[in-house]
């Protein structure tokens, strides 16, 4: 059975670096608005997987980082970077515009009931 893990560090446009260790990053591109899959990582989903990671501006920190988890925890895909063409104020931005949105498209299905 497959463990559908990796250790990611996302690279904003204004050089952050933020590392996880997850399983499903896959889901990073999901737009429950459009209810599938984008060919770019839907802010919302950003800031669920990354929005609690610590952060650095430093590239070789971060892959130290992630070196060292990889170290520790056994991934199907190792080590990823997502290199993310927006800043991180950009993406907590649009990812409450977003947020908002998919909110209402959730409660129209009646997911919360």
């Amino acid at each position: 059975m497959s463990i559908d893990n990796g250790i990611y560090i996302l690279k904003t446009k204004d050089n952050q670096h933020r590392v996880i260790h997850t399983q499903a990053i896959e889901n990073i591109y999901w737009s429950y608005i459009d209810e599938c899959y984008k060919d770019k990582p839907v802010s919302t989903r950003i800031v669920e997987y990354f929005g609690d990671a610590r952060y650095t501006y430093n590239q070789d920190i971060a892959r130290d980082i992630a070196f060292g988890i990889a170290r520790k925890n056994e991934t199907e895909f190792g080590i990823r970077e997502i290199i993310v063409n927006k800043t991180w104020n950009q993406i907590m931005n649009e990812a409450k515009q977003i947020g908002l949105l998919e909110l209402e498209v959730l409660k129209s299905k009646e997911v919360f009931m």
